[in-house]
């Protein structure tokens, strides 16, 4: 029950004892009450009063006291609540920092891993590269040696020509043995040219696979590039077209290690998602499982498409493709890299692609073809640029061709 202030009460106290001994003073005044009796009597009052407002006040420190125990139990307890809170929080914080250091040093091991297996790729390539070098070395000594052989038959055929006593069954010998000498310094030439090629192109290769690894770091061990997969000179041009153009929608014909390096150019320059189509199932489950060991299940997505026929237009004429189905919800596509279906799958496999694509693409869409050094993806891309009169071409000096196409909308 609440209590009223002290100042009131002995305002009320005082106000009620004033009251009565005037009330007194009046009656004695009037002969109605003796003097003695009335002073007896206000003093009493006065006494009354004074205890009242005494009593009062005690009671209400006491229920204040009450209260404030009462609070102090509360906040006791809140206290008690929150000890047993943060003892748990702290629990959870432990069990957590444990769980942080074993992902950090898994981490650190797949990392390391990664690395170790870049060392071992790129020392391998130069160890490679040496052995071409000093093949080229070799070859040229041996290519000069036989020039000089040459010279030395050529002046040793046209000093037995001019000894009269020299049959013409010798003459013919060695006339053939210079011809087989001419032949084989051709080989050897041709020989030479092609193995410098070859140490230029594996050159260009591992200097562009260092450089989107240094870009894009990785985060756990990728198969390897080159035969099957896409080559890193391809890839290198992909992703300069994703950081100049801040891609958003990515769609790859075929899937595999290029898929997770498509993704991680999307995450380093500005997000975006990746849509691979895959007809095979298995290597599809492959490619999925790939894209989760890197930890990109949210900016790559596998789609499995069958390939089915697809008609040219032309009457009973058909090609195998993708699914069309696998793309209905695609819109405003940024970059397209047909790298697929494979090529001996049938003739032409890949030109559905754009009659395909090209009308989900942005108005300043990119199209990628790889492998146009084969003669049917070369017919594949003339044809488009026919066909398709906003497409513009440039070709890619790519270990396996490549064909880059641009979409330009009036």
């Amino acid at each position: 029950m609440r209590t009223l202030p002290p100042r009131l009460l002995l305002v009320i106290s005082a106000a009620f004892a004033g009251l009565s001994v005037i009330t007194l003073v009046l009656l004695s005044a009037a002969g109605i009450v003796e003097p003695v009796p009335a002073i007896q009597i206000a003093v009493s009052l006065v006494i009354l009063a004074t205890a009242v407002v005494i009593v009062t006040s005690v009671r209400r420190t006491d229920g204040k006291a009450l209260r404030i125990d009462a609070r102090t139990k509360r906040q006791d307890a809140v206290l008690i609540r929150t000890e047993q809170t943060l003892a748990q929080v702290a629990a959870t914080l432990d069990g957590l920092t444990g769980r942080l250091e074993e992902a950090g040093r898994h981490q650190a091991r797949v990392l390391l891993s990664a690395l170790g297996e870049d060392r071992m790729e790129l020392t391998a390539q130069a160890d490679r590269l040496a052995q071409l070098t000093s093949a080229v070395t070799r070859i040229d000594t041996t290519v000069r040696q036989s020039s000089a052989d040459l010279d030395d038959v050529r002046k040793l055929r046209h000093d037995h020509e001019q000894l009269t006593g020299l049959t013409g069954t010798a003459v013919q010998a060695v006339r053939d043995i210079g011809e087989r000498l001419d032949t084989l310094g051709g080989t050897v030439r041709d020989g030479q040219a092609e193995l410098a090629k070859s140490v230029r192109q594996n050159y260009a290769q591992l200097e562009a696979l260092i450089d989107i690894r240094a870009l894009l770091q990785p985060r756990a061990p990728l198969p390897r590039l080159r035969g099957w997969a896409a080559s890193p000179d391809v890839l290198r041009l992909l992703i300069e077209r994703i950081a100049l153009d801040r891609t958003e929608i990515i769609v790859e014909c075929g899937s595999g290690s290029s898929s997770v390096w498509l993704g991680y150019a999307l995450q380093r320059f500005g997000g975006g998602r990746v849509v691979a189509l895959e007809h095979d199932e298995r290597f599809a489950e492959a490619s999925r499982d790939l894209v989760i060991a890197h930890g990109l299940r949210d900016v790559v997505e596998i789609r499995h498409a069958p390939l089915a026929p697809w008609a040219t237009g032309t009457p009973g004429e058909t090609i195998p493709w993708y699914d069309t189905s696998a793309v209905e919800d695609l819109t405003d596509i940024g970059l397209v890299f047909v790298d697929g279906p494979p090529g001996a799958t049938a003739p032409l496999v890949r030109y559905p692609a754009v009659p395909v694509l090209l009308p989900r693409c942005a108005a300043d869409a990119w199209i990628v073809l790889d492998d146009t050094s084969r003669p049917a993806e070369r017919e594949v891309a003339d044809r488009w640029l026919r066909e398709y009169p906003e497409l513009s071409g440039t070709a890619h000096p790519a270990e396996k061709g490549a064909m880059v196409l641009k979409r330009s909308l009036a």
